[in-house]
C-alpha cells in the first residue's frame, strides 16, 4: 500500500543546462565495434550490480564514446549518477535519453524520479504529466504524480489524479483511505461516507468495510443511517456477533442503555470476538459516563470476561480496578492477586493490594505481599514502608526497623521520609532503644514540624519516660492547637500535663477525651487525674469503666481493689 505524504515544500525550478559544443556523432560501424561495445557494457553493468559506481560510470562513459546516440547508455549513466546521489549531474543524461527515445516510458519515469530526488518538484510533476499523457494507464506514474501534488499542496490536482486512477484502474483502498483522511481533516463527514459506499460497492464481499462504515456513522451520530446500514449488513454466522455489538453501541447512543447492555452481554458470550476487542469495547463503555446501575452491569460483564480469561493479566487487573473504585475492596483484592500471579512485575497492582490490606487491617498479608513485591521492585521505598509498618503493628520491631531503615535510603520525597522516620521512632521505642527512637522523631520533625503522628507519639513517650517534659508539653500543646477535637491527641496532651503535675489543667483535656472516645487507656488516664485531685470515688468508677472496655494497664485491677493509684 502506498503512503502519500502531506506537507507543502518550496518549489524549485530546474536550471537550464548548456553544452560548450556539440560532440561528434559516433556509432558502431562494424561488427567488431559492436562486440567491443557489448563487452564494455557488460563490465559496466557488472560494476553497477557490485555498487562500484565509479568503475561502472567509467565503463559507461567509454561505451558512450563508442556510441554517442544510444539512449540506453545515456539513461544508464543517469541511473548510476542518481544512485550515487549526484542527481544534478544525472539530469543532462536523462534528458538526452528522452530526446533520443521520446516514447520510452521508463526513461521518462526515471527522469521524473531524478527531479524528485533533488527537489525539483515542478519539473518532476511536468515530466509525470507528459508520461501520463503518452501512457494514460501507467499506474506508477499516476501514483507518483498524486504523491507529488500532495507533497506540494496542490489538492485539486491530486484529486484529479485520484479520479483518473479510479476511472482507469478501479476503486483502490489506498486512494480511498487518503481521500477519507483529507475529508476528515476538512470536516467533510458526508464525503467520507460516500467514499465508504464506493469502497463497499467495489468490494461487496469485504465485510470489514461495511463494519467500518457503521462504526463511522455511529461515532459521527448519523444514527438513522447507521441503523439502515446495520439492516443492510448480511447477517451470517461469522458476522452476527459483530452486528450485535454494533446494535449495542447504536442503542447506547440512542439512549436505550438497558437494551444496549443486554446486547453487549449477549455479544460477549460468543467466542468469535477475541479478548482484546472485548476488552477495548468494555473500556469504551466505561468512559461514557454510565449510571451506577449501568456501571454495575458493566462490572458484571467485566467479571464474566475475567473469569473466562483467567490467564489474561489485563482482565484480572481491570476487574480489580473496577471493584476497588466501587468500594468492593475485599472482592477486588482477589482479582489483583490473580493479576500479579500472571504478571508480577506490575507495581501499580501491588500498590493497590497493599493499600487495601492496610485499610482492612490485614497486616500478616500486608507483610507477605510487600515482601513479595520487593523481589520485583527492590528500589521502591513505599514497599519497604508497607512491610515495615506491618511488622510494627505486629510488634515484630526488629524486622520493622530493618525494613524501614532500608526503605529510608530509597526515599526522595520529604513527606515520605517524614513518615519513615516517624515509624522508625515507634519501632525503636518498641525495642526500648529510646535514644534512637527520639533521634528518629527529631529527624521527622525537621522535615515536617507539624506532623501530628510524630508530635503525638514523641510527646507521649517522653512523658512516659519522664524525660524532657518541657519539650513534651510544647509538642502536645502544638498538637491540640492543630487538632482541637481529636480525642487521642486530647488524651496525650492531658497526660503530658498530668506528668508535669498540672492536674487541674490535665483534667479538662482528659475529661473531654473520655467523653469522646470509649477507650480503656483514655478512661484510665481520666481516673488517674481524678484520684490526684482527691475525687477517689469517681476515679474508681472511671477505672472500672476502663477495665470493662479493655486496653487498660496491667495495674487497673490492683488500683480498683486497693482504691489506690499505682504508676
Amino acid at each position: 500500500m502506498r503512503t502519500l505524504l502531506f506537507s507543502v515544500i518550496l518549489l524549485m525550478s530546474i536550471p537550464s543546462f548548456s553544452q560548450k559544443g556539440k560532440k561528434e556523432v559516433v556509432i558502431p560501424q562494424t561488427q567488431e565495434d559492436s562486440l567491443k561495445l557489448e563487452g564494455v557494457l557488460v563490465e559496466a553493468e557488472k560494476q553497477l550490480i557490485l555498487e562500484n559506481y565509479a568503475k561502472s560510470l567509467e565503463n559507461f562513459h567509454v561505451a558512450l564514446d563508442m556510441n554517442t546516440e544510444s539512449a540506453a547508455i545515456h539513461f544508464k549513466i543517469a541511473e548510476v549518477l542518481a544512485k550515487n546521489d549526484e542527481g544534478q549531474k544525472a539530469l543532462p543524461y536523462g534528458l538526452k535519453a528522452i530526446e533520443l527515445a521520446p516514447d520510452n516510458k521508463y526513461y521518462r519515469l526515471g527522469l521524473a524520479r531524478i527531479y524528485q530526488s533533488i527537489g525539483f518538484y515542478i519539473d518532476a510533476a511536468k515530466t509525470y504529466e507528459e508520461l501520463v499523457a503518452r501512457f494514460p494507464s501507467e499506474e506508477n506514474a499516476l501514483y507518483e504524480l498524486a504523491e507529488l501534488y500532495q507533497l506540494t499542496g496542490r489538492r485539486e490536482d491530486m484529486f484529479r489524479i485520484f479520479d483518473q486512477i479510479e476511472d482507469q484502474l478501479g476503486v483502490k483502498e489506498e486512494i480511498t483511505r487518503e481521500k477519507q483522511r483529507i475529508y476528515m481533516k476538512e470536516g467533510k463527514v458526508d464525503e467520507v461516507i460516500t467514499e465508504y459506499e464506493k469502497l463497499i460497492a467495489a468490494y461487496p464481499h469485504e465485510s470489514s468495510y461495511k463494519a467500518e462504515l457503521i462504526n463511522f456513522l455511529i461515532q459521527n451520530r448519523k444514527l438513522d443511517q447507521a441503523e439502515q446500514a446495520i439492516a443492510n449488513y448480511e447477517d451470517t454466522e461469522s458476522t452476527s456477533s459483530r452486528i450485535t455489538l454494533m446494535k449495542s453501541e447504536l442503542a447506547w447512543m440512542k439512549g436505550k442503555r438497558k437494551e444496549s447492555l443486554e446486547l453487549l452481554s449477549s455479544a460477549f458470550e460468543t467466542t468469535s470476538i477475541d479478548f482484546q476487542s472485548k476488552f477495548q469495547i468494555l473500556s469504551n463503555y466505561l468512559v461514557m459516563k454510565p449510571s451506577p446501575e449501568e456501571r454495575s452491569k458493566l462490572t458484571e460483564i467485566a467479571v464474566s470476561l475475567a473469569d473466562k480469561h483467567a490467564d489474561e493479566f489485563k482482565a484480572q487487573a481491570f476487574v480489580g480496578d473496577l471493584l476497588y473504585q466501587d468500594g468492593q475492596s475485599e472482592e477486588a483484592i482477589g482479582y489483583y492477586l490473580k493479576a500479579v500471579t500472571l504478571s508480577p512485575a506490575n507495581y501499580s497492582v501491588w500498590q493497590n493490594i497493599l493499600n487495601i490490606e492496610a485499610d482492612l487491617n490485614q497486616y500478616d498479608s500486608l507483610v507477605k505481599h510487600a515482601e513479595q513485591a520487593l523481589e520485583y521492585f527492590p528500589n521502591q521505598a513505599l514497599l519497604y514502608y508497607f512491610a515495615g509498618t506491618g511488622h510494627l503493628i505486629n510488634q515484630d520491631y526488629k524486622k520493622s526497623v530493618r525494613m524501614l531503615e532500608q526503605g529510608r535510603k530509597y526515599t526522595v520525597d520529604p513527606n515520605l521520609l517524614t513518615v519513615f522516620y516517624g515509624q522508625l521512632g515507634d519501632a525503636y521505642n518498641g525495642m526500648r532503644e529510646l535514644d534512637k527512637s527520639f533521634r528518629a522523631y527529631d529527624k521527622a520533625l525537621e522535615n515536617s514540624p507539624n506532623n501530628d503522628h510524630v508530635l503525638n507519639n514523641y510527646s507521649y513517650f517522653l512523658s512516659l519516660e519522664n524525660k524532657n517534659l518541657d519539650k513534651a508539653l510544647e509538642m502536645s500543646t502544638q498538637l491540640v492547637e492543630l487538632h482541637p477535637n481529636n480525642p487521642t491527641y486530647l488524651d496525650t496532651h492531658g497526660w503530658v500535663l498530668y506528668s508535669v503535675g498540672k492536674y487541674k489543667e490535665s483534667k479538662k483535656f482528659l475529661e473531654r477525651a473520655a467523653s469522646m472516645e470509649e477507650d480503656g487507656t483514655v478512661i484510665e488516664h481520666y481516673g488517674d487525674v481524678l484520684f490526684q485531685l482527691g475525687d477517689v470515688d469517681e476515679a474508681i468508677k472511671q477505672w472500672e469503666r476502663a477495665r470493662d472496655l479493655g486496653n487498660a494497664s496491667e495495674l487497673i485491677k490492683k488500683k480498683i481493689t486497693d482504691r489506690k493509684l499505682y504508676e
